[in-house]
């Protein structure tokens, strides 16, 4: 059956006329959306990032602790990098702990915790930490980065050190470095 072009040209007309009808459209304004947390509406929560350097001491319990000097949100991610060395162009190597190491005395990992006010990197193993070398203990260097909630993207390879510091948009010269 073969449809003329009349009714041909009728259907696209009215096809055409339905699509700009329906673009054209608008509907009543949605309801209200829920309000900002107190205090914050319009403020850009930005995250925080700083570097501790510290010695893992038995007097220690082969553990370092720190306070952020600021609260976080309970929705806040801690993300804490262990300085793992150099590369061949001099770019500082970064891994995100905990981070497990096959020693010839054993197995050990470094750890961490966290808390809305404060932080705790700690050591342990299956052997007696005090026959670790120096180099594993002594002036060991981490990065503590604070991400909020509503910067964490969930495709993001955490392990990256800097993809996380470039979603938080921070620079290398703006990371202050502590002392523990």
């Amino acid at each position: 059956m073969k449809k003329s072009k009349q009714s041909v040209l009728v259907s696209k007309l009215f096809l055409l006329t339905t699509a700009w009808v329906l673009w054209s459209c608008e509907g009543p304004i949605g309801p209200e959306g829920p309000p900002g947390q107190d205090g914050l509406d319009g403020v850009n929560i930005v995250g925080e990032v700083f570097e501790i350097v510290g010695d893992f001491t038995q007097s220690g319990n082969f553990g370092l602790r720190g306070e952020y000097g600021f609260d976080i949100l309970e929705s806040d991610k801690v993300l804490i990098y262990r300085l793992g060395g150099v590369d061949q162009e001099g770019n500082d190597i970064w891994r995100l702990i905990p981070q497990i190491v096959f020693h010839e005395n054993g197995i050990f990992t470094y750890d961490y915790d966290f808390t809305f006010y404060d932080y705790s990197i700690f050591l342990t193993g299956d052997f007696d930490l005090n026959t670790l070398e120096p180099a594993f203990r002594n002036e060991q260097v981490f990065r503590v980065l604070i991400v909020p909630a509503d910067r964490i993207d969930l495709r993001l390879d955490f392990s990256d050190h800097q993809a996380v510091l470039k979603l938080l948009g921070i620079a290398e010269e703006d990371i202050t470095r502590f002392r523990l």
